[in-house]
Formats: structure tokens, sequence, C-alpha cells
């Protein structure tokens, strides 16, 4: 009886695990046909594909106003790939598909609900937002990636039972090594990064006082692991790990790997952020984004999926209620309005509709958290299916613009004029 029970959580892993990498492999797929098309630029795609060559030529950065991590990424994929439309984005397909499998993991282990999760899956792939930047070669796909799957080990190294002291800390650790990364893409990362560090800290200084059994759990857990361990795991290994990040880049451009160099670098990034002059014709205030419905037609027709944006914020407002005792909703909330309030802080004139895509992510994910309060099944409809259908159809209506398919397949569907 000891053997059946040791073995299930074991095969239950292994399930797990197997559905992730077939999902990754699924989105890879999706993602990679045509996605050399167009083969020219587009959009912001030259503020890094430039730089990357430039890593290769070892000349000059022609626009260091920005993390290197993301440019050494698209560097290495033009080295594997070639010089080519494919080159510059082939790494954009493989980290959305990662990105992918990482919402599968972190709802099934948010949730304990493995038909959920992949409801999830689905919800997230047809938002718009990741069929879009997993085909474009910018940085917001690689920082998603990275702080999404330093959340993931967060939540599994808090929430999973059955783990070893050590294991809480190795996943704290890989956790703290990923928002690093995050950070090294984009320096949005820290939005990740504050909520772990915020939820953390919450859990262990007001944990012992709660009569919430999750809560007493969770803090038992991060005891286990060491408060100690957890803020040197998040306050000082993605510091550590986003300066060693600017190793191979300054390498690369022979340049001195120096604290006074760092500093120089990364105060030409604020000064630059702060300064940037806004094209009027494309920038937009944030708090228009969760609302729009034109698309971003210099961006592959990017909109997020309509009813994703829409009913995942009604979802997010559900969650709500149940914010502070269960760690599923607090985290979704938390994840949202950080990746979304921060610009209304952010000293930074020049915001796109695309910065909305790290929020945007957990819209799709709050949908189905906000299920998991609700019963399976209404008139004998599963409600986690009917809650799919919809963002599927409006996402193939757009597929041919979002796709850059020539005439006449581009408007096969639906065509914005």
């Amino acid at each position: 009886m000891a053997q059946a029970d040791s073995s299930t959580p074991r095969s239950r892993r292994a399930r797990t695990w197997l559905t992730a990498l077939l999902v990754a492999i699924g989105a890879f797929a999706l993602f990679r046909p045509g996605i050399g098309y167009p083969n020219t630029v587009i959009f912001d795609e030259a503020k890094y594909v430039e730089p990357a060559r430039a890593l290769l030529a070892g000349t000059r950065d022609i626009s260091p106003d920005g993390p290197p991590l993301g440019k050494l990424i698209v560097a290495g994929s033009i080295k594997l790939m070639g010089d080519s439309s494919l080159g510059w984005r082939a790494s954009s397909a493989l980290f959305g598909a990662i990105t992918l499998a990482g919402v599968f993991i972190f709802l099934e282990i948010l949730l304990d609900d493995y038909g959920l999760a992949l409801a999830g899956v689905a919800i997230t792939l047809f938002n718009n937002f990741l069929y879009v930047l997993s085909r474009s070669a910018m940085m917001d796909i690689f920082l998603v990636a990275f702080a999404l799957w330093g959340i993931v080990a967060f939540t599994a190294a808090l929430k999973l039972e059955h783990l070893e002291n050590w294991q809480r800390r190795a996943l704290f650790f890989g956790g703290g090594v990923l928002l690093g990364l995050g950070c090294a893409c984009k320096w949005n990362g820290i939005d990740e990064l504050c909520v772990v560090a915020a939820i953390g800290t919450a859990v262990f200084l007001l944990g012992g006082k709660s009569r919430n059994a999750e809560i007493l759990v969770l803090r038992d857990h991060l005891q286990k692991a060491g408060a100690a361990w957890f803020a040197i795991c998040f306050l000082v290994v993605p510091v550590i790990v986003y300066l060693a990040v600017y190793w191979p880049y300054c390498r690369l451009l022979r340049l001195p790997f120096s604290g006074s160099q760092l500093l120089a670098m990364n105060l030409y990034i604020w000064r630059f952020h702060r300064a940037v002059p806004p094209n009027p014709t494309i920038v937009e205030p944030w708090y228009r984004w969760p609302l729009r419905t034109e698309p971003m037609r210099a961006l592959s027709y990017l909109v997020g999926n309509w009813y994703v944006m829409w009913i995942g914020l009604v979802a997010w407002a559900y969650c709500l209620r149940r914010f502070a005792r269960n760690l599923a909703e607090t985290l979704i909330v938390l994840l949202y309005a950080a990746n979304f309030l921060q610009w209304a802080v952010t000293p930074q004139g020049a915001l796109y509709y695309y910065y909305y895509f790290p929020a945007a992510l957990f819209l799709g994910m709050a949908i189905v958290v906000a299920l998991h309060r609700l019963p399976q099944h209404v008139y004998g409809v599963r409600l986690s299916v009917a809650a799919v259908l919809p963002a599927a159809c409006i996402f193939i209506y757009c597929f041919g613009r979002m796709a850059n398919l020539p005439p006449p397949f581009d408007c096969t569907l639906g065509c914005w004029r």
C-alpha cells in the first residue's frame, strides 16, 4: 500500500512534465511556419537585430538602451540559423513555446487540476499576444519566459508537498536566477521579482498569526527552506545574475568588464528611457491598453484577443474576492496589477501597446483560476471547454493578419480596414 502511494505522485509528475513537453512542441510547431515573413525587420526589431549583428562582428552596439541578454540570445540564433529573418526570430518561437509550457506547469501546481491547466494553456495560446511576440525578434518574449519560469520555481518551492528542504532551497535559488535573467532581458522583470519578494515576506511575517490552513502550510515550507536563504535568493542572486550577463556582452564588444563600465551602461539605459521622445502616431497611454480594439498594424496586426482581454478582467476582479486568502488568487491579482500598474509610475514617455504583453498573459490564467471556484459543469456543459471556444474563434479570425499571410489568405476569415 505504501509503495502504491509513493508511486502516485511520481506518475503524476511524469504526466505533468510529459504534457509540458508536448505543449512546448505543439506551440513551436504553430509558431515556426512562416516566421521568416516578412523578410525585413518590423517595428522595434531593428533595435535588437542590429546590436546582435554587432555582437557577432565585435563592433559597437548602436542601440545600447536595454540590458544585453535578449541581444545575446538573438545573436546566438543568427549564429546558428544564419543572418536572415528566420535566424532573427527562431529563438523567439523557442522561448514562446517554453513560455506556454511554463503556463501549464504554473497552473497545474497552483490549482492541482490537470484539465484546468490545459484550458489555461489554450486560452493563453489564443490571447494573440503570445503568437505575435513569439514570431518577432523583440525582447518581451525572453523576459516573459524567464520571469514566468522563475515564478514557477518560487510557487513549487512554496506550495508542493513532499519536498526535501534542499529541494525547496534549490527551487528558490533557481527562481532567483531565472528572475535575474528576466531582468537582464528587460528591466520590467523587476515586477515579478517584487511580487515574489512581497508574497514571501508577507507569508513569513504575517502567516504565523493566520488561521488559514493554506497560509500556515506555506509558512512552514518557507521556514524549512529558511527565511535568510529566501532573502538571498530573491534579493542578492538576481543582482549577481543580472551583472554577470554583462560579462559575455562586454567580451564580445571588447569592452572592459568593470564596475565603472557597468554603472555607465546602466545609467545610459535609465537616462535614455527618461529622455527618449515618443512618436505620437504610435504611442498610447497605458490605461487604454486593456480596452483596445484596434490592431497595431506595424506589428503583425497585434491586438489582444478581445474575449480573453475583457473576460479576463472580469475574472481578475472575481479573484480579488479571495486576495490574501489563497495563493492562486493572490498571485494572479498581484502579477497582473504589478505588470500593468507599473506603467503609471515608470518614468518613460514612449509607451507602446505591446508592453501590455506580460500583464495580458495573466488575464488568461485569471479565467481558469476563477473557474476553479465554480462548478465544473453547467447544464451539462464543461465550463473549461466553454471558456476556451470563444478565444479560439477570435484567434482564428485574427490569424491571417497576425501570421502575415499573403493576399487573399490574410483576409479569408476577416480583415481590418
